[in-house]
């Protein structure tokens, strides 16, 4: 019977040295978890774009990867980023366009070389690039050589946008729309746009040449914007038959010869009209809008008036 027992004890010591052994968690077996600082093998530029849009996003920086770097050298001190309200340096930056990816969406960043300035590439609202387009065509700018110094919400009063000029008629319905200020080598432009962006209307006014009278009967405007964009008017139809409200731009030569005269003179009220009393008086104005700190000489009331007249031949022709 002792034989029998001591058989059966080491049958059960057996047994219970095979049975498995229950799981017991140690300390420090959990699976590790994704690294959220930034990996050392980045450059300044990269650490700082992908900790900018982790912040921004709220992510690990694990969680971005790198699509790409490339080497860029801004044009100012915004790193080519348009921001309403900032005004920009105009010094060239060296720096990095850094393409990033989170969740599947791709983010652009702008860095200066050593990463201590890092911008998200967003673009400005419709109603702003409408405007830096135009402008940057105007004057044969890149669109990044212009910064918006402003842009305001506002109703005009009518729907030409707030901006009278002679010989247009103006419906008088409030119309929504925006007042854009611009910036293009140090001189501003004041633009009035639609609130899709799809109207644009120049609203710095540089120059008004107006001609009524005389014996040929003329009533003719002309309105030339700082921005480039040239508006005439007659009341009397052209050999072909055109008639009304006219438009062009000045050419790069023109736009030269323009731009010297503004930054030269300042606002001055021209008269080439004939003397009073004179049968078939013609009266000729012009009003100019300079930046300069002068009036303009005799020479160059002349050549002033050359000009516009000039302006308006050729868009009457």
């Amino acid at each position: 019977m002792r034989r029998v027992l001591t058989l059966v004890t080491l049958l059960m010591t057996v047994l219970a040295a095979c049975a498995p052994v229950a799981a017991t968690e140690q300390p420090g077996s959990e699976e590790p978890a994704a690294p959220t600082e930034t990996p050392v093998d980045v450059t300044p530029a990269q650490r700082a774009a992908l900790e900018a849009l982790s912040e921004k996003l709220g992510l690990p920086v694990a969680e971005i990867k790198i699509l790409s770097t490339e080497a860029v050298t801004w044009p100012d001190g915004c790193l080519g980023i348009v921001r309403i309200g900032v005004m920009c340096t105009q010094a060239q930056v060296p720096g990095f366009r850094i393409m990033l990816e989170a969740k599947g969406e791709p983010y652009e960043f702008h860095t200066n070389r050593d990463g201590t300035i890092a911008l998200p590439a967003e673009a400005a609202g419709v109603s702003e690039l409408a405007v830096i387009k135009q402008l940057a065509a105007n004057l044969g700018l890149k669109e990044s050589d212009i910064s918006v110094v402003s842009s305001e919400p506002v109703e005009f009063g009518d729907a030409c946008l707030g901006v009278a000029m002679e010989g247009v008629a103006c419906a008088q319905v409030v119309t929504p729309g925006r007042i854009i200020v611009l910036e293009a080598k140090g001189v501003q432009f004041a633009y009035h746009t639609s609130e899709d962006g799809n109207r644009v209307q120049p609203a710095t006014i540089a120059m008004i040449w107006k001609r009524d009278g005389g014996i040929a009967g003329f009533c003719d405007s002309l309105t030339v914007f700082r921005s480039g964009e040239v508006y005439s008017s007659s009341c009397k139809p052209q050999a072909d038959g055109k008639m009304g409200t006219l438009a062009k731009l000045l050419s790069a030569q023109e736009q030269k010869q323009f731009n010297d005269w503004m930054s030269r003179v300042g606002e001055a009220e021209l008269d080439a009209s004939d003397p009073a009393g004179v049968a078939d008086r013609m009266v000729v104005t012009l009003n100019i809008f300079g930046s300069g700190d002068r009036p303009p000489t005799k020479a160059e009331q002349e050549q002033l008036f050359g000009f516009a007249q000039d302006l308006f031949n050729e868009l009457a022709r």
